[in-house]
């Protein structure tokens, strides 16, 4: 296994977790993209967690596409700090197998690790919950928080029609935010997005977002911070 983050302590907790938890030996770190990649070509890893943010820069998804690209049986798990709509839409446009946000426990970090291994495709984002759209996205093309925004929307299944009344916006004016939204994470269409969003069992699909409130008037980014069951 690779674990490539550049804060050492992440590194020294995630190794020591797989040792002492899953039993793994061989268990490389990396600090930074060329490093990873090297390690990458020497080891033949058969999983990469990796953050997407690596001093800055999106280093992650270039490592998760060397990963898919040139080794078949490998697994890619995103172990990121930021678990925003963008974030986990970025990592899956990059081939990861699953997603996970820094907040987990080492016990769900380790079931995450054993069902991408098995095949099952994991996301866990911050506390359970689904993403806010205020957490900063460091990686993403340019995506203003309008976009963020409507992506959210998206990503809990909304319809144009519903994004354009909930937001006072021209379902028209919705319908190019979501062609630019789309071009910047690289799918063509909200199909594409869902098809790599379909999640296998064990993992944790985006719930369909209520419209409704106990009071009545909760703004669109409160929704998004969480949902009635």
């Amino acid at each position: 296994m690779l674990v490539v983050d550049d804060q050492p302590l992440i590194r020294y907790a995630l190794t020591s977790l797989l040792r002492d938890s899953a039993g793994v030996e061989a268990v490389a770190e990396a600090a930074s993209e060329p490093e990873a990649l090297w390690q990458c070509e020497k080891r033949h890893p058969d999983m990469v967690i990796t953050e997407l943010s690596i001093w800055g820069e999106p280093a992650g998804t270039a490592i998760c596409q060397f990963v898919k690209e040139h080794f078949d049986h490998a697994t890619v798990l995103v172990f990121a700090g930021d678990a925003s709509p963008s974030a986990i839409a970025t990592a899956l446009n990059a081939g990861a197998d699953s997603f996970v946000h820094k907040s987990a426990s080492g016990g769900q970090v380790m079931s995450a690790v054993r069902s991408t291994l098995a095949g099952q495709r994991v996301c866990l984002q911050a506390g359970g919950t689904p993403p806010a759209v205020s957490e900063a996205v460091q990686f993403t093309s340019l995506m203003t928080r309008r976009e963020e925004e409507i992506l959210a929307l998206v990503l809990y299944r909304w319809s144009n029609d519903e994004i354009a009344e909930e937001l006072h916006l021209a379902t028209q004016t919705v319908k190019n935010y979501v062609s630019r939204i789309l071009q910047k994470l690289g799918f063509g269409s909200r199909r594409d997005l869902f098809r790599e969003l379909r999640f296998r069992p064990g993992g944790s699909p985006l719930p369909r977002l209520d419209t409704t409130s106990p009071d009545g008037e909760l703004f669109t980014a409160d929704r998004l911070a969480g949902y009635r069951g």
